[in-house]
C-alpha cells in the first residue's frame, strides 16, 4: 500500500471517529488543567495557612518565634511562593496594625505589647505598610484629642510609637506637633486660671492671651476670662496699691499702677498715681550702693572696706532700711535709715551698742518685737529745762556730760552701778550749773522712755 492510500485511510478514520476523538481530547485537556488547578489551589491554601500561622504568633505575642518562623518560611519557600507569602501576611499584619492602633487609643491593649507588635513588624521583611490608613489614623488621633476624646499622654504616646515603624520619616510630624502645641495651650489656660482665682489678674490675662486661636473652645474661654479679669483687676489692684503704699512698697505699687494703665491707658488717676509713685520710689528707694555711699560719707570711712545686708520695713507709717554694717567683714554696726530724711540711727540697748561717730539717734527692738527710738540730747535737754521751770528751779546752764563724769557725784560708785543695772547706755546725763556759790545736780534722762532722775550723793531718785 502507497503512501497516499495510507494517508487517505487515516483521514477516512478520523473523519469516522471526530466526534469521539475530539471528546478524548478535551478530556485530557481536562485532566491537565484540573491537575495545574488543584497544584496551584494546594499552594496558595499553603501559603494562607503558613501566614495564618505567623499571624496568631504576632497576635500571641510571641514575637520571637514569629520572627523565626519568617525566616524559616524565607529558607523553605521559592521566591514567587515566598511573594505570595508577603503580600497574604502583608495585608493580615495591616489589618492588626491598624486595630492594635485602635486598641491602644482606647487603652485596652498595654503600651508593652503595642511596642513589641511594631518592632516585630519592623524585623520582617518586605512587608509594604499602608502608609495612608496610618497618617488617616494618626490624624484622627490628632482630631481626638482637641475633642478631648482621649489624654495628652495617650495620644503623645501612640504617635511616639507608629513613628517608629520603618518608613515612617516625617509623615506624622504635623500631627505630632499639634498635639503638643494644644496640649501646651490648655496649660497656659489652667496656669492663668489659677492666675485668675488667686486675684493675679494681670499674669492671668498675659495667660489668656498666648491660647491658641486653633483650640477654639478654650481660646473661647480664654477670651471671656480675659474680659472678667479687665473688669476685675481695677478695683482690686487699687487696693492693693493703698497697701503697698501703707507697707512703703512703693516699687509694687508702680508694678500695680502700670498693670491697670495697660488696660485704661487713657484713666486720669491711673496716670496720675503712676506720676506720684515714680516719684515716690524714685525719693524713697536706696540702693545698697546709696547706703554705703551715705555712711562712708557721714563716717568719714572709705566704702571699698565696707559692705551691708540690707531690707526696708514701715515703722509708724514711715519708710527705714534695716542695715548691717560691715568694716572688712566684721559687723560693726546696725543702723535705721529714714528713707526720706537719710537719718540713721544705731541700735542701742542695755545689751547692745556699737560705738560710732555718724548716728543721729539710737533704736531698740522692744520684747513685742516693735521698734523704739530714742529722744535726741538735745531734747532730753529740752524735757529737763521744761521740768526744771515747772519745778520753779532756776539754773544758768545745761551740759551734757558721760557717765564717768556723773558718777563723781556719788559717793558710792558701786551702788550706783547697780541701780544702772547695767542701762548706763540708756540715759543721757546733764550737769545743771545753777549759778557761782551754788552746788551743781546731775541728773539721769531715759532715753527712750524720757524718764529724770536726780543724782545725789547717797541715791538716784525719779525727779
Amino acid at each position: 500500500m502507497g503512501f497516499k492510500e495510507t494517508f487517505d485511510k487515516c483521514i477516512d478514520c478520523i473523519d469516522l471517529h471526530r466526534k469521539k476523538i475530539i471528546i478524548g481530547s478535551l478530556s485530557v485537556l481536562g485532566l491537565i488543567l484540573l491537575g495545574i488547578i488543584f497544584v496551584l489551589s494546594g499552594d496558595e491554601l499553603s501559603v494562607e495557612k503558613e501566614s495564618n500561622i505567623l499571624l496568631k504568633n504576632i497576635e500571641s505575642r510571641q514575637y520571637t518565634v514569629a520572627v523565626d518562623y519568617y525566616s524559616d518560611c524565607k529558607k523553605k519557600f521559592s521566591e514567587s511562593k515566598m511573594q505570595r507569602f508577603d503580600k497574604s501576611i502583608t495585608k493580615k499584619i495591616n489589618k492588626l496594625l491598624l486595630e492594635s492602633g485602635d486598641n491602644y487609643i482606647r487603652e485596652e491593649m498595654p503600651k508593652e505589647q503595642y511596642i513589641g507588635l511594631i518592632n516585630t513588624i519592623n524585623t520582617l521583611e518586605n512587608i509594604q505598610i499602608d502608609l495612608e490608613r496610618i497618617i488617616d489614623q494618626s490624624k484622627r488621633v490628632s482630631e481626638m484629642y482637641k475633642d478631648e476624646n482621649i489624654t495628652y499622654d495617650i495620644s503623645l504616646s501612640y504617635m511616639n510609637t507608629i513613628s517608629m515603624l520603618n518608613g515612617i520619616v516625617n509623615e506624622l510630624d504635623g500631627y505630632k506637633n499639634n498635639i503638643k502645641e494644644l496640649y501646651q495651650s490648655r496649660n497656659v489656660y489652667e496656669e492663668a486660671k489659677k492666675n485668675h482665682d488667686n486675684h493675679m489678674y494681670y499674669e492671668a490675662i498675659q495667660g489668656y492671651d498666648k491660647v491658641l486661636e486653633k483650640d477654639k473652645k478654650y481660646y473661647e474661654l480664654a477670651q471671656k476670662q480675659r474680659k472678667q479679669c479687665i473688669e476685675t483687676m481695677y478695683d482690686y489692684y487699687r487696693q492693693k496699691i493703698d497697701e503697698c503704699d501703707s507697707n512703703g512698697n512703693y516699687e509694687q505699687a508702680l508694678k500695680y499702677v502700670q498693670y491697670i494703665k495697660t488696660y485704661y491707658e487713657d484713666d486720669e488717676n491711673i496716670l496720675s498715681l503712676e506720676k506720684e509713685y515714680s516719684k515716690k520710689l524714685s525719693l524713697y528707694t536706696l540702693s545698697s550702693n546709696d547706703i554705703v555711699n551715705l555712711i562712708s560719707k557721714k563716717s568719714g570711712k572709705k566704702k571699698d572696706n565696707l559692705s551691708i545686708n540690707s531690707f526696708y520695713q514701715m515703722i509708724d507709717g514711715n519708710k527705714y532700711y534695716y542695715v548691717e554694717v560691715f568694716e572688712y567683714e566684721v559687723l560693726v554696726n546696725e543702723v535705721l535709715i529714714n528713707a526720706k530724711t537719710k537719718e540713721i540711727y544705731s541700735y542701742r540697748d542695755n545689751e547692745k551698742y556699737y560705738e560710732n561717730n555718724y548716728s543721729d539717734g539710737y533704736f531698740r527692738a522692744k520684747a513685742d518685737g516693735k521698734i523704739q527710738f530714742t529722744i535726741s540730747s538735745e531734747k532730753a535737754q529740752f524735757i529737763l529745762d521744761n521740768k526744771l521751770q515747772e519745778k520753779e528751779e532756776k539754773y544758768k546752764e545745761i551740759t551734757q556730760i558721760d557717765k564717768e563724769k556723773a558718777s563723781r557725784y556719788v559717793e558710792d560708785t558701786q551702788k550706783f552701778d547697780q541701780i544702772l543695772n547695767s542701762n548706763d547706755n540708756l540715759y543721757y546725763y546733764e550737769l545743771v550749773n545753777k549759778g557761782f556759790f551754788k552746788p551743781k545736780d546731775v541728773y539721769m534722762i531715759n532715753m527712750y522712755t524720757e524718764q529724770i532722775y536726780i543724782i545725789s550723793t547717797e541715791k538716784i531718785e525719779e525727779f
